[in-house]
């Protein structure tokens, strides 16, 4: 019985103090806020009542860079060469400082040889022109293994929930493509110095609770779009929304995983939930720029790259990708303020000077063109297509001989490049050879029998040598 009338003295105390609260009682000091204040009796009634239990096995960040090298370790041959590509976060920021420090632990273990993130960066942007974002799909951790002759090649995601954080890796063969191991699910706490102050830098406040359930299904489709298996992953994506329909990931990578098998309709429609959700979010608006701009709406794309300027006015990649949308609308003085606002940005950005040498050929501005083709040539001379872009605008100007040495190049790199022999042959053609204009398009033929421009070509320069 005493100990019946001790609860209930002290449940009659709590009530108590809750009506004091909504009344507005005097004494209670008004610097604490009616949160701070209710905060403690919830928690009471939740231990009592059977509130949601703490989560177990958190963890701090530190830890977290240990128990994932480990399991990497575990994975991979000692020795070999790896590259810690990329983490996929929220914030582009936050993605680099989780696999700067990744590497950096590997480094300091000494059982692997992780390789410059830098290189595996700049080929990342030329191979996709900076369009590249959110999760690294296998075959493409292979190519950037390939460019930087790294055996291995690790990747990863990381969430940020209310109740947690969520970092996740896994390591891709560059011989075979095959997943030689993937780190266990490790779970963060969030209240951990490194990542608060890291949370805290870009403004991310974690309200967000993600169901158990939901939470596996994202998982599950993360990998499978990785694994570049699409209608899976959003089969999966769809069974998470299905459990919590505020799930901003998946809308983000089902759209994603929309946009990969073109299907841009649909892909938009998830983007714009998922800005709904998180309209803060610059990389969303981005990814919604990219599917109008495949799209061909070149309105909509300009005004979703500016958008995402406004939130992050220091990504090359937004200014990039504007200047595109306005170089097709034809808006050239516009395009080639963006790819100067890109070189700014990236100094050495080939494809930026690849892009501002389009636009100024087709602002009819041909020195200037072959000025940036040129510095884009310098900075990669193993690119074909630069050579075929310098060589085109030489056989406007009417210097064939120029354009010849350029497609030649080209070819020489890329001996399918059906259009570079093309264009050789047509210059060839102008300068009064028409048996070489006859080889190369007969040769183009012989990559592509079905290529109309060859043909018609080619039944051309025969007509005009039997004249």
């Amino acid at each position: 019985m005493i100990a019946k009338k001790k609860a209930l003295c002290a449940l009659s105390l709590i009530i108590i103090f809750a009506v004091m609260l909504l009344s507005g009682c005097a004494g209670i000091p008004s610097a604490l806020s009616i949160d701070s204040l209710i905060s403690p009796v919830t928690t009471f009634f939740g231990n009592i009542f059977g509130g949601s239990p703490a989560i177990e096995g958190l963890i701090s960040l530190d830890e977290a860079f240990d128990a994932v090298a480990a399991e990497l370790e575990a994975s991979i041959t000692t020795g070999y060469e790896v590259a810690v590509y990329k983490i996929a976060a929220s914030r582009e920021g936050i993605g680099n400082f989780l696999a700067d420090n990744l590497s950096d632990r590997l480094a300091a273990r000494k059982k692997l040889i992780p390789l410059a993130r830098e290189e595996a960066l700049r080929y990342a942007e030329t191979e996709h022109q900076f369009q590249m974002s959110g999760l690294v799909s296998d075959d493409s951790a292979v190519g950037i293994g390939h460019y930087l002759g790294a055996k291995v090649v690790i990747t990863g995601d990381f969430l940020i929930t209310a109740d947690f954080s969520q970092l996740r890796v896994r390591a891709v063969d560059v011989g075979n493509s095959a997943i030689l191991g993937a780190s266990p699910i490790v779970l963060i706490n969030n209240n951990d110095p490194i990542l608060k102050n890291l949370m805290a830098s870009f403004g991310i406040i974690p309200t967000s609770r993600v169901n158990e359930n939901a939470l596996a299904h994202l998982n599950r489709g993360k990998d499978l779009y990785m694994e570049d298996k699409l209608d899976a992953a959003i089969v999966e994506f769809g069974k998470a929304l299905a459990i919590d329909k505020k799930l901003f990931e998946a809308y983000s990578y089902r759209g994603s995983s929309f946009y990969e098998k073109d299907d841009y309709d649909k892909a938009i429609a998830d983007f714009t939930q998922a800005i709904r959700l998180n309209p803060n979010f610059a990389d969303i608006y981005s990814d919604r720029g990219d599917a109008y701009y495949d799209k061909g709406d070149y309105d909509r794309a300009i005004a979703d790259y500016t958008q995402a300027l406004k939130l992050n006015n220091n990504s090359a990649a937004f200014y990039n990708n504007r200047g595109n949308a306005y170089n097709k609308k034809g808006d050239y003085n516009r395009a080639i303020e963006d790819y100067n606002q890109v070189l700014r940005l990236k100094p050495d950005g080939a494809f930026a000077y690849d892009n501002r040498g389009h636009a100024y050929f087709n602002k009819g501005d041909y020195d200037k063109a072959i000025a940036d083709f040129t510095q884009a040539i310098r900075l990669d001379p193993n690119d074909a297509n630069f050579y075929y872009n310098r060589g085109t605008v030489y056989n406007e100007k009417d210097d064939y001989d120029k354009a010849i040495a350029d497609f030649t190049q080209a070819i020489r790199l890329d001996p399918d490049y059906i259009e570079a022999y093309i264009n050789r042959g047509v210059s060839y053609f102008n300068k009064g050879d028409p048996d070489r204009a006859i080889a190369d398009f007969e040769a183009a033929l012989k990559i592509d029998p079905n290529d109309a421009d060859a043909r018609y070509d080619l039944d051309f320069a025969r007509r005009q040598r039997g004249r």
